[in-house]
């Protein structure tokens, strides 16, 4: 995918994990292909339905007749609050608009875990669990993998540093804060820094069009792909409300971007005596941490002494 590329594809490139908009199809099949590539959800769920114990299910007590060891659809569909006829057509691969809080309901109901959860929405939907990412969050910024963590204080001939889903970020490199100082501001977060800092449009060289416009189609992904995000919401108000130049952008621009992995553009930074550089980030998600990005920066012409 060429640096900076508009999702324009069914499926927009990423990194360790399916995007939003690739859709694979219920039954196992990916959409656009020839072949039911895998085992299918029809199957995973009979064998989810069938490890499921139906006498320690605490919604089915009082049921008449009481139930045996073996959970049935009609269980599933009293425990799920919807027909019958409705959950069988799930679970015989049928295509239906299934609601995100029917599928939590299922995945709560058959006891499946985040790893099965997650295969049922992408199966049917073609998307991840709502809330999932905030979830993972919710960990803590102080509760890194050791790996990513290591990754990052090791890694000292690139500018790196970690951001979350909302660009805050969460750790950096000795290098990334000689380069940037201002990540080591308390709350310091990428979008309000290059889009509403003044140092960022003198450093960030042609700031509209190679930072302020690719930015602004990046927060319009993520405000998108997490509508419930309150914190997403309030950085793009906060964004749009205290600059002109971001409001004017964003009512006449509708490009979407979704990372900015490859993109090469121009810095001049006092940390090179004020000369330009050209240099390209690049991208990485921790597959044991989704919510976050792992960014670094690489030169396009090579390290000279500063």
């Amino acid at each position: 995918m060429p640096p900076g590329q508009r999702l324009n594809s069914p499926c927009g490139a990423i990194y360790l994990r399916l995007t939003d908009t690739c859709t694979v199809g219920i039954g196992g099949r990916v959409d656009g292909a020839d072949h039911v590539d895998g085992e299918s959800i029809s199957r995973l769920l009979r064998a989810w339905r069938a490890r499921v114990d139906a006498r320690t299910v605490p919604e089915l007590r009082g049921v008449f007749p009481r139930p045996g060891r073996r959970l049935s659809q009609a269980h599933v569909a009293r425990m799920t609050e919807v027909s019958e006829g409705w959950y069988r057509a799930l679970e015989a691969g049928r295509r239906q608009d299934f609601s995100e809080q029917f599928l939590l309901r299922v995945a709560r109901a058959l006891r499946l875990s985040d790893a099965e959860t997650l295969t049922l929405f992408l199966a049917v939907s073609g998307r991840r669990p709502p809330g999932e990412l905030s979830r993972e969050a919710g960990a803590g910024r102080g509760d890194l993998p050791h790996g990513v963590k290591a990754l990052l204080e090791q890694q000292t001939s690139y500018p790196a540093y970690l951001s979350d889903v909302a660009w805050n970020i969460v750790a950096a490199n000795s290098l990334m804060s000689e380069w940037f100082p201002w990540v080591l501001r308390p709350g310091a977060n990428l979008m309000r820094w290059a889009l509403l800092d003044p140092e960022a449009r003198e450093q960030m060289l042609d700031w509209e069009n190679a930072c302020a416009r690719t930015y602004l189609a990046m927060l319009r992904v993520a405000a998108n792909s997490d509508p419930a995000n309150a914190e997403l919401r309030t950085l793009v108000r906060d964004i749009l409300d205290a600059d002109a130049d971001c409001r004017r952008i964003w009512a006449e621009e509708h490009d979407v971007v979704e990372h900015r992995d490859g993109d090469v553009f121009r810095l001049r930074l006092p940390f090179h005596g004020g000369r330009e550089i050209r240099v390209t980030s690049h991208v990485l998600l921790p597959i044991q941490r989704p919510d976050l990005r792992f960014v670094f920066i690489t030169p396009v012409d090579g390290w000279t002494a500063p």
